[in-house]
């Protein structure tokens, strides 16, 4: 069986648990046993927030909330969804993906973005093969565009946001 390795950050996986335009594709990937999922550890506690801001957003309550993080983690326990644990290096990566982005491209990139961008090129690293990095994050994508460690490590999706939510 050929393996597809995709990576999520925060912004693409809550597509898995919320509707939005890229819901379905997003659920297909993760369905798929052909393909082997990841994310980042600092994933877990931006899962919380990204659900928590997208829910108060559209007046739901905590019932909701805890009904969708249910459906995370048993994503987490059943190996849908893998977490990658953060390496020194991946801290190191990180610093410099920061200094790039803000001091020489003048572009806001938050430290959880770096880290899990770097998370994702050491599974690359690791695994010795192309892994696909989904974002939603135009920044982070714009940014990582721009970057040969990245675009030779990795493909990179983008997938359309959703709604904004105050």
């Amino acid at each position: 069986m050929n393996e597809h390795l995709h990576f999520f950050d925060t912004s693409a996986l809550i597509h898995r648990y919320l509707d939005g335009p890229a819901s379905r594709q997003v659920r297909r990937v993760i369905s798929d046993k052909r393909n082997k999922c990841f994310t980042a550890e600092p994933c877990i506690v931006e899962m919380s927030s990204a659900l928590g801001r997208r829910l108060r957003g559209q007046n739901l309550g905590h019932q909701q909330f805890d009904r969708l993080e249910k459906r995370f983690f048993a994503d987490i326990a059943d190996g849908s969804i893998e977490i990658c644990a953060l390496k020194m290096q991946d801290f190191t990566r990180a610093r410099e993906l920061l200094r790039y982005a803000g001091m020489v491209k003048r572009r806001r990139l938050t430290s959880f973005d770096a880290l899990i961008a770097c998370s994702c090129l050491d599974l690359a690293y690791s695994k010795k093969t192309r892994v696909t990095f989904c974002t939603s994050d135009n920044p982070l994508y714009t940014i990582l565009c721009d970057i040969d460690a990245f675009t030779s490590a990795l493909n990179l999706k983008f997938y359309p946001p959703p709604p904004h939510t105050p």
